[in-house]
């Protein structure tokens, strides 16, 4: 269908029909129009009623009419015939031709005296209604609910004809993001809509305890990043939502705006985040935002952060952190997390406990991410509220305490005249001394709470009576259960009284990762065989769901989405047969929908959602070839090369990694190892790369069995396997050099004896490795390819400083760099400013080197490139030092510790602990200097000589002579 979004003109009397005009409002929004184009929606103006209402039908798409016993307000002015507004409004819509949508109340609606208007009035109104059915043929309503249901079906034949009138220019956009505004107005990117059923309530200490935070009161003054933690269901995102909607603009209002963000969204990465908050702050647009450097947006946000005050909301952070940043995260069931988060959290204090055995669960999986949210805690004027599972390690300390200004609240279940008052607004009888013993067994848990007061009050046999309802259920015994179990037991009764359609809705909903569109939930619910006849079912489906609160709804962008806790529930209770069924329905629905044919004509990440959702449906399938067909054809190279996405796009390809389909796929196994080398996992990506090579060797084409080699000795190095690295990149060159002029391959070998170069570089074996470096430079060179010839030299600059020739290694440099600019290779510009720094800091140029390592380093972070990132770190430590510096210096290696084990990259390790003894030593700390030189001599070790990183082993022996110490005893040298 059109993205055009068609607007409605409701008109009627006002001060009678007002219950009249919210349903359809609400049945306009389920249609997909957009429907505020009522007076009472108006903010005032210089104009009269008449000119306003005219307006109003002037930029209608469709008329919506709705006539009961009242003729309505007669101007006295700007009225010479002496007609209600409500008629100039009829009469208006017939002169512009727009379609009209009439309805009448039926003589059997209750209506009261005061409603019925007498006299001329009455008189004018019968002969319009008389008039208006004669053009039209009208609809008659018996009450409110009735009127909607009229207005879906009327609403939806109207749809059918604009879309006959008016053939679809594009798809319907799967993320919904709200429009930009501009501060002072508030920025809402994701609205909260969850909570609707039962509204807000209680929870005031809470609300009074965050505006302290913001007002900066008492203990409070120094926080800049407030967190609100608890275990799913609890409430914190609704109590974040009611505090920033209602009680922060009054508590602050010297604030230069306010910004909510959900991660809960599926499109919702730190990416957009950023680009969004500066477009809001900077008063710019997402577009401009986007053209700028990942790192500069970053700081350039926290500058304006800084300087003016805002207030963040980032809803749902867990979504970013390694527990949760995986595809199924929606369908979680979270119980493991959820007693994780409650353990993370000393009772007492509220702050967050040590953890350390999952601390790694609770880290950001973007490492840019989590650095960010340090920055935060530092910010001058803004303030920052997160709610969260679980407190995010990165802004703890390493004893558990929170950061320097950082806080944190746990968030517990509602307290016994909340819980009350919750339920109570159900209309349900019942006891207090009856109910709080129930409600206690699940600690008055909120969502809990409600999905029962909502299954209690629409109970068929006697709605809202508790007392029955329970006595109608004696197999309903929650106090014999332990906690754990209480949460899936009080939902799953909650929903026992839903219809079968309900229950497929319900399931349909859960099924999407994402809120689901209206016309996404039509096309899988409406038509023969399926449960809702026309829209008018679908609208009273929906409705019954939400009034239980099981289901929220976005109206402004009509999409509908369930509570993390119940989707989970929900998907968790789903036959796999059904589950299938539910599935296909998806794979037929999204591969109709048109997509981006070509990756560089993508540049927005929200122009892959249809391919990744069709990626997903089809895991979801089992069809693990077919995922993988779609993640290489449309997925692939736009998020490697345009985002630069390494953990998103590792998520992706680890779904597949158990499959026994996709052994038939062996290009699948060198992704998966590329993308895990790409995030510093290498030492998890050699036994992918080795399958690679096992199933390449039966293949026809014999150029992916070298191809396996020389990344399988790309990884190898990195981890110190420096006999192997060597081997397999010779292997590689020899496959290619049988092939390389006949099947033009010259670029392959080029690589291969690029590898076996540095392999040799890095065990000291400097003459070797230049001849292997120079020949694959004169294939570069003769064969005229730029970018290869960037990356050879880059190559020849690491292997010139190993082996301390400085002057060579400058030069390389610098013309990697100059060569870079020809391809712009995000990579290749981050390796020739590393190289830079380094040979800068070589040669004592410490202004060049500062400049060139900072700027490798931001750039490696924006992309997460770990192998770039970590010399970086360790290079600028050394700079720190130099410059007397010792914070500083340790500073950057305690960014490089937990990275370079994970890798593990014992290189890096061994230049790092080498920085570390000269800082110890320069501090005076003999025996701590000892200890560094003697780890970094181990890393350095790697296959013992004449296979060690010969650098750092020398530069090891070097702080261990001079300290006194002993050189660490190893294995037998090969």
């Amino acid at each position: 269908m059109s993205t055009e979004v068609k607007k409605a003109m409701i008109s009627s009397t006002a001060r009678d029909l007002p219950e009249h005009r919210k349903q359809v409002e609400e049945a306009c929004h389920r249609m997909g129009v957009f429907a505020e184009q009522m007076m009472e929606n108006l903010s005032a103006e210089d104009a009269t009623a008449v000119e306003v209402s005219l307006r109003l039908v002037d930029e209608a798409d469709v008329y919506i009419g709705i006539f009961a016993f009242r003729y309505g307000f007669v101007p006295d002015y700007d009225n010479p015939t002496g007609i209600s507004i409500t008629e100039m409004e009829y009469h208006r819509a017939t002169a512009r031709g727009i379609p009209r949508l009439v309805f009448f109340m039926h003589d059997d609606h209750p209506v009261k005296k005061s409603d019925v208007e007498t006299g001329p009035g009455a008189e004018k109104l019968e002969a319009l209604k008389k008039r208006i059915g004669n053009e039209r043929v009208a609809a008659f309503f018996a009450s409110p609910e009735d009127l909607r249901a009229h207005a879906v079906q009327a609403l939806s034949q109207q749809k059918a004809k604009w879309a006959e009138q008016q053939p679809a220019t594009a798809a319907v956009p799967f993320q919904h993001t709200n429009p930009m505004t501009l501060p002072p107005e508030p920025y809402v990117a994701h609205p909260y809509t969850l909570s609707q059923a039962a509204g807000f309530v209680g929870r005031q200490s809470e609300l009074d305890r965050l505006t302290e935070w913001v007002a900066g009161k008492n203990e409070l003054a120094t926080v800049r990043v407030f967190n609100v933690v608890a275990i799913g269901g609890m409430g914190k995102s609704a109590l974040t939502w009611e505090w920033f909607s209602r009680t922060a603009p009054h508590a602050r209002p010297d604030l230069s705006g306010r910004f909510w963000w959900s991660f809960y969204e599926s499109d919702a990465h730190f990416e957009n985040f950023v680009i969004r908050a500066l477009a809001y702050v900077s008063h710019s647009t997402p577009e401009a935002v986007r053209m700028l450097p990942p790192t500069d947006r970053e700081n350039a946000l926290l500058q304006i952060l800084d300087r003016e005050p805002y207030l963040f909301v980032l809803d749902g952070l867990e979504r970013i952190l390694a527990a949760y940043a995986r595809m199924d995260a929606a369908h979680l069931t979270d119980d493991d997390f959820d007693r994780q988060a409650a353990s993370s959290l000393a009772p007492a204090a509220g702050v967050p406990g040590a953890f350390a055995d999952e601390h790694r669960l609770r880290k950001t999986a973007e490492p840019r991410a989590g650095r960010f949210l340090k920055q935060l805690t530092q910010l001058g004027a803004s303030r920052v509220l997160v709610s969260s599972r679980l407190f995010p390690f990165d802004l703890q300390q390493v004893n558990g305490d929170p950061l320097p200004g950082c806080g944190s609240m746990r968030l517990q279940g509602l307290s016994d005249d909340d819980a009350l008052a919750l339920w109570q607004h159900f209309g349900i009888s019942g006891k207090p001394e009856d109910l709080l013993p129930l409600f206690h067994t699940f600690q008055s848990h909120p969502l809990l709470l409600q999905a029962l007061a909502g299954e209690v009050a629409r109970w068929r046999p006697a709605p809202g009576d508790f007392h029955r309802w329970q006595a109608a259920k004696p197999d309903f015994d929650p106090f014999s259960l332990p906690l754990g179990q209480l949460k899936n037991y009080i939902l799953l009764h909650a929903m026992e009284g839903l219809s079968a359609t309900e229950r497929a809705a319900l399931r349909t909903i859960a099924a999407f990762r994402m809120p689901a569109q209206y016309d996404a939930l039509c096309a899988l619910l409406i038509g023969a065989g399926k449960p809702c006849a026309g829209d008018e079912d679908l609208d009273t489906l929906l409705n019954h769901l939400e009034d239980r609160g099981l289901v929220g709804w976005d109206r402004r962008a009509n999409r509908y989405d369930l509570h993390p806790v119940v989707r989970g529930l929900v998907w968790s209770e789903v036959p796999e047969e059904e589950r299938l069924a539910i599935y296909s329905a998806l794979r037929s629905y999204f591969e109709a929908v048109p997509k981006v044919k070509k990756w560089s004509d993508v540049y927005d990440l929200n122009d892959l959602t249809p391919d990744i959702e069709l990626y997903y449906t089809l895991v979801g399938l089992q069809r693990y070839r077919d995922a993988y067909q779609v993640f290489r054809k449309n997925i692939n190279k736009a998020m490697m090369h345009r985002f630069g996405l390494g953990q998103l796009r590792l998520e992706l390809l680890q779904e597949l990694a158990n499959s026994s389909q996709i052994e038939a796929e062996f290009l699948f196994f060198n992704d998966l190892a590329l993308a895990l080398k790409l995030v510093g996992r290498v030492q998890e990506s050699i036994p992918y790369f080795q399958k690679f090579i096992e199933l390449a060797e039966g293949q026809k084409d014999k150029k992916y069995h070298g191809i396996g080699l020389y990344n399988l000795s790309n990884a190898l190095r990195f981890i110190g396997k420096l006999k192997e690295s060597e081997q397999a990149a010779a292997r590689s060159s020899q496959v290619f050099e049988k092939f390389s002029q006949v099947d033009r391959l010259w670029f392959l070998q080029k690589v291969a004896l690029e590898w076996q170069g540095l392999a040799l570089a890095v065990a000291g074996n400097y003459e070797d490795a230049n001849t292997c470096l120079t020949q694959s430079l004169t294939l570069a060179s003769d064969n005229h390819d730029q970018q290869s010839e960037c990356f050879v030299l880059a190559n020849m600059a690491e292997c010139a400083l190993l082996a301390q020739e400085l002057p060579a290694a400058k030069q390389h440099a610098d013309l990697s760099w100059e060569l870079a600019a020809v391809h712009k290779h995000e990579r290749d510009f981050i390796r020739a400013a590393r190289l830079q720094g380094q040979t800068a800091l070589a040669l004592g140029d410490s202004t060049t080197a500062e400049e060139r390592l900072y700027h490798a380093l931001s750039r490696a972070r924006a992309i997460n490139f770990v192998e770039e990132e970590l010399p970086a770190l360790a290079a600028l430590a050394e700079l720190a030092r130099r410059q007397g510096d010792l914070a500083k210096a340790r500073e950057h290696l305690g960014d490089l510790w937990e990275a370079a084990e994970h890798g593990p990259y014992p290189l890096v390790l061994a230049d790092a602990q080498n920085v570390l003894s000269q800082i110890e030593s320069d501090a005076g700390n003999t025996a701590a200097a000892t200890e560094a030189a003697s780890r970094a001599y181990r890393h350095a070790w790697c296959d013992g000589p004449p296979w060690a990183y010969h650098f750092g082993l020398e530069k090891a022996r070097m702080h261990l002579l001079a300290l006194g110490g002993m050189e660490p005893k190893m294995g037998e040298a090969e």
